[in-house]
C-alpha cells in the first residue's frame, strides 16, 4: 500500500521531463529529448564498460563525454514489458504489460496509460517513434495513437515474420516461400506464414522488410525527422528502439577477422549512434539530452550471436549451468548500459554508481 508505481528506469526519464517543463527558466527554450533503446545489447557490449569490447568507439565517445550510469536496470528482462515501462513511468504489474506481445496479439500497452510522448506533446514538443514498437500494432495500440506525432518502424520484433534476406540466427531461419511455394515451417518462431512489415505512420511501405537495410533506414528517418523538428523551431522528443542486437543480425559487410558477425553488427550500432550524436550537436551543443540505454540483457541462446554480460555471472551459472541474461530475473537479464549526453548540463567523464 503506497508503493510507488514508478520502475527506475522510467522514472529517470519522467524526471527529464520535468526538467523540460522547467528549462526554458534556465535555458531560454526547451531542450530537445532523444531516447536511443537498443534491443538485446549487453551490459559488455559498450568498450566504456567492459575493457574486452573494442568495436564501439562512438558509444565510449558519448561516455567520455556524458555520463555513465554503471548499476542501471531496465524495468523487465523482456522486450515489451520494459518498453512499457519505458514510456509510462509504471511497472509491468501496474501498466499490465507483463508478457511480450506476439504478431496474434490483439491487444496492447492499455489505452488508459498515459505514454511520456503524450506528455510531451502537451508540452509543445514534436515527437517521433523510429523503429521497433512492440506494444500493439492494431487500431488504438499504434504508436500514432500513443502521442507520436510520426512513426517510422516495425510493430513487433524483426524476428517476429519472414523475410527475403533473413540474416544470421541460431538455429537459422528461411526465407519467405515464393509465390505459390507452400510455406516451409522449419520451426514454428519462424514465423514463415507471415511476411515483416515496414510502416510509416499508418501505412505499410515494405513488406517483407529488407532488413540489410533496415539500420541505415532508422538513420536516415530519425535523422529527417530532427531536421523537420528543427526546421519547425520546436522542440522535439525521439524514441529510437533499434533491432540490434536482437537477431537476426545483418552485419553490413562480411565479419572482419576476429570480429564475428556479432562484432561487425555493434559496430554497425555504433556507427548508428554515431551519427544521430552528430546531428544533434548540429542543432547546438547543449539543446539535446541524448540518452542510451537497452531493453534487456542478451539472448545467451543465441550463443556467438548473443552479446557480452561482462561481470554479470553469477556463480549459479557458472557451477550448474544455465543463463543469466534476457528472459531471466538475474543481474544480467535487466541490468543494461546507460549514458546520458547534454552538454553543459550533464557531467561529462563521469561514472554514476546510483543504483537506477
Amino acid at each position: 500500500m503506497g508503493t510507488p508505481s514508478l520502475s527506475p528506469g522510467a522514472g529517470l526519464v519522467l524526471s527529464l521531463v520535468l526538467v523540460a517543463l522547467w528549462a526554458p527558466c534556465v535555458l531560454g527554450r526547451q531542450p530537445n529529448f532523444i531516447v536511443i533503446l537498443a534491443d538485446d545489447v549487453g551490459w559488455g557490449d559498450l568498450g566504456a564498460n567492459w575493457a574486452e569490447t573494442k568495436e564501439t568507439p562512438h558509444l565510449d565517445q558519448l561516455a567520455a563525454e556524458g555520463t555513465r550510469f554503471v548499476d542501471f536496470h531496465s524495468a523487465a528482462s523482456t522486450c515489451s514489458p520494459s518498453r512499457a515501462s519505458l514510456l509510462t513511468g509504471r511497472l509491468g504489474l501496474r501498466n499490465g504489460v507483463t508478457h511480450n506481445f506476439a504478431i496474434s496479439s490483439l491487444g496492447g500497452l492499455p489505452l488508459n496509460e498515459t505514454t511520456l510522448a503524450e506528455l510531451l506533446r502537451e508540452a509543445g514538443y514534436s515527437t517521433g517513434a523510429v523503429g521497433k514498437w512492440h506494444l500493439g500494432h492494431h487500431g488504438h495500440h499504434h504508436p500514432i495513437s500513443r502521442g507520436f506525432d510520426y512513426y517510422f518502424g516495425i510493430p513487433y520484433s524483426h524476428d517476429m515474420g519472414c523475410t527475403d534476406s533473413p540474416g544470421y540466427n541460431l538455429p537459422p531461419c528461411p526465407p519467405c516461400p515464393g509465390h505459390g511455394t507452400a510455406a516451409r515451417v522449419a520451426r514454428k518462431d519462424c514465423y514463415t506464414e507471415v511476411a515483416l512489415p515496414l510502416y510509416e505512420n499508418l501505412t505499410i511501405v515494405q513488406q517483407p522488410v529488407e532488413l540489410g537495410s533496415l539500420a541505415r533506414s532508422y538513420a536516415e528517418e530519425a535523422a529527417r525527422f530532427i531536421q523537420r523538428a528543427s526546421d519547425s523551431g520546436r522542440p522535439f522528443f525521439l524514441y529510437l528502439a533499434l533491432a540490434h542486437m536482437h537477431v537476426p543480425l545483418t552485419p553490413p559487410e562480411p565479419p572482419a577477422p576476429g570480429r564475428g558477425i556479432y562484432g561487425t553488427s555493434l559496430g554497425e550500432m555504433d556507427a548508428l549512434v554515431g551519427r544521430i550524436k552528430e546531428v544533434a550537436d548540429s542543432l547546438g551543443k547543449g539543446s539535446t539530452l541524448l540518452w542510451f540505454t537497452g531493453d534487456n540483457g542478451p539472448w545467451a541462446q543465441k550463443c556467438e550471436l548473443a552479446g557480452r554480460l561482462g561481470p554479470f555471472v553469477g556463480a549459479w551459472q557458472r557451477q550448474r549451468g544455465g543463463s543469466s541474461a534476457k528472459q531471466t530475473t538475474w543481474e544480467g537479464g535487466h541490468r543494461v548500459p546507460a549514458l546520458v549526453y547534454w552538454p553543459g548540463r550533464v557531467p561529462a567523464g563521469r561514472t554514476s554508481h546510483a543504483l537506477l
